[in-house]
């Protein structure tokens, strides 16, 4: 057997640790005698699943040169035979929303481009058959543009909008055609040295790369051909020929997945711009007539065919991180199930209080929470109504020195509360007052003994105010740029960040502002990528922050968001939508949603990417 040094020309080396983990150590190999183990760092591949098309379909295109957080599908095949759909989806990196329908709904369409300037050529209308239409997509709208010369479907495509190539396709005799897009004219160039329909491509206009397809019924193709801008070059075959396959990436590095020889195939191949090698990694979906974009270390695979039209989208990644999504789980059930209740704390130890029952009805009660399990604290103190209980306020703070602010109540008479009390983890102290007039649905951030009380809602009253609370008093901070209420809140008082909320002086009614607070002055911050009204958030830091749930003006969405200071990240969606919800608790990395509708409990874990290095073993 060959030594390691004859192979590579080294020895491995022998060290009492191991070397940093950072990429200038991948492949190496070397001998840890702490541990006594051999060990190397490897790319790491694999799939993982992520969330759904909301229309489950197959013969789909893509916009291939999108990334893989940013992408886009479009037309297909929803049902069979013969249920062509107009739909278009846009990914966010963990979910789909609709985007504007395409103008003539069709299957195996040429596809490429981004999410906000992407192109469907050609395609086949089950009523109608194959089509020549082009649309173009400017991140809302589709919009017919110059024609394809001739009528065609099931092409391989690359490139983007003012740059784009198609290829092969049919109807018979099956094309070896390549037709460029400059954004506006379709100019012939080189052939394929082999004619393929349902083939795939990937890359760009002048390196552009051809792979798969079918050369006539029922011969699947392994050949692999790469474009220079104006001729075709063949190269290595790859190991499994198929069609109806994804591909994504570029000339030099590209991944194929999917697609049928002719039985439907899971596996994943990869492409160093000479030779193919068979990933370790496969589709948890074996599917057909599926679409794909991104790069070749970190790709998406969405939709197809398995055979009944498929809705799963899974997420390829190739790296030396070992990659783990943020998700949502349940938690423990909480005792209560008011709505717009106050939660503070953190994922682990959290308290919530206060909430709305019903018409005239409201609680003063308190739940903890140690990461598991609820019990029962201590009940706020009457606050002065013969009503009692109040619902809408906020809270900040720890299990132990948590602060609750504000609030309303309806019963015999409606009243507003001006009002925060201190809780030491069992009871509530005595109230501090503000400088009337009482309110909800205001942003509250910092600590207990360090506060602020932002905006918050009083009918015939601005939601622009501002108060600093410092251990017992509260006293007139700087007004709000802009009025809020219902929206997040991070931070202590001099590093605080509001956002999102609503204001019905404002279009729409959930914006997306933020703005950041430094114990002075409010400066504007990073804009949402959609408004959130009625969500919670964080309590962390202005920094380092996530807004979960609420409503962006229509709907409640579920949806997430970080934000880093500077600019807003789309993340996980809840699995269960929940409305009706007051503050927060937790961190960026571990969340805590609770205290709204339905009493869903619902813990967040961010995701990470950690190298590892791999133990050799013997066997």
């Amino acid at each position: 057997m060959a030594e390691y040094e004859s192979i590579h020309g080294t020895r491995v080396r022998y060290l009492t640790s191991d070397p940093t983990l950072d990429s200038t150590t991948e492949g190496q190999v070397w001998y840890n005698s702490t541990t006594g183990t051999n060990k190397t760092l490897v790319q790491i591949k694999a799939t993982l699943s992520s969330g759904s098309l909301s229309t489950a379909r197959a013969g789909l295109a893509a916009g291939g040169s999108s990334p893989q957080t940013v992408g886009i599908v479009f037309g297909g095949t929803s049902a069979y035979p013969n249920t062509d759909t107009n739909a278009t989806e846009e990914y966010n990196g963990f979910n789909w929303a609709n985007g504007g329908n395409l103008n003539l709904a069709r299957t195996y369409m040429a596809g490429f481009g981004t999410q906000t300037a992407a192109v469907g050529a050609g395609g086949y209308d089950h009523g109608n058959g194959d089509k020549s239409e082009v649309e173009e997509y400017n991140g809302s709208t589709w919009s017919e543009v110059t024609d394809l010369p001739g009528n065609q479907r099931s092409q391989g495509a690359a490139g983007t909008q003012t740059a784009g190539l198609v290829f092969g396709g049919d109807p018979a005799p099956i094309r070896t055609q390549s037709l460029e897009y400059d954004g506006t004219n379709w100019t012939s160039s080189g052939t394929l040295n082999t004619g393929r329909k349902y083939l795939a491509g990937c890359g760009i206009q002048t390196l552009a790369l051809a792979v798969g397809g079918s050369v006539g019924t029922p011969v699947r193709s392994a050949a692999t051909e790469e474009y220079n801008g104006s001729s075709w070059t063949s190269g290595n075959s790859f190991t499994e020929g198929r069609s109806a396959l994804a591909c994504f990436g570029v000339q030099t590095h590209a991944v194929i997945a999917g697609g049928a020889d002719p039985s439907i195939v899971n596996s994943i191949e990869e492409y160093d711009g000479t030779n193919w090698t068979t990933s370790p990694a496969t589709l948890a979906t074996a599917r057909r007539y599926t679409s794909g974009f991104g790069s070749g270390t970190a790709g998406v695979i969405a939709g197809g065919s398995k055979p009944a039209v498929a809705n799963e989208t899974e997420e390829y990644n190739s790296s030396i991180n070992a990659i783990t999504q943020s998700a949502w789980s349940s938690g423990g059930s909480a005792s209560s199930s008011a709505r717009n209740r106050a939660l503070g704390g953190t994922q682990t130890a959290a308290f919530m209080s206060g909430g709305y029952n019903g018409a005239n009805s409201q609680t003063r009660a308190t739940e903890e929470y140690n990461g598991s399990s609820w019990t029962s604290g201590g009940d706020l103190s009457p606050q002065g109504n013969p009503d009692g209980g109040t619902y809408s306020g906020a809270a900040c703070g720890t299990q132990t020195a948590g602060l609750f602010s504000g609030g309303s109540s309806q019963g015999s008479t409606d009243y507003y509360f001006n009002v925060s009390y201190e809780y030491d983890g069992s009871s509530w102290g005595s109230p501090a007052t503000w400088t009337a007039p009482g309110l909800n649905g205001i942003q509250l951030f910092g600590t207990q003994t360090a506060a602020v009380n932002a905006g918050g809602s009083r009918p015939g009253q601005p939601l622009d105010r501002n108060y600093e609370y410092d251990g017992s008093s509260w006293t007139t901070g700087t007004t709000l740029p802009e009025g809020k209420r219902s929206g997040g809140q991070s931070g202590i008082l001099t590093a605080g960040v509001i956002f999102g909320g609503s204001n019905p002086g404002l279009s729409p009614s959930s914006p997306s502002s933020t703005f950041h607070y430094d114990g002075t002055n409010w400066t504007a911050g990073g804009t949402m990528n959609f408004g959130s009204n009625g969500g919670q958030s964080a309590t962390a830091s202005s920094t380092d922050t996530i807004s979960y749930q609420g409503s962006d003006g229509s709907s409640d969405t579920g949806r997430s968001q970080l934000y880093n200071g500077t600019a807003w990240a789309i993340d996980a969606t809840a699995a269960t939508v929940t409305s009706s919800l007051r503050s927060g608790a937790g961190t960026s990395g571990a969340a805590l949603s609770a205290g709204g509708s339905p009493n869903a409990v619902q813990e967040y874990e961010g995701g990470t990417e950690v190298v590892t290095a791999s133990t050799l073993t013997t066997s």
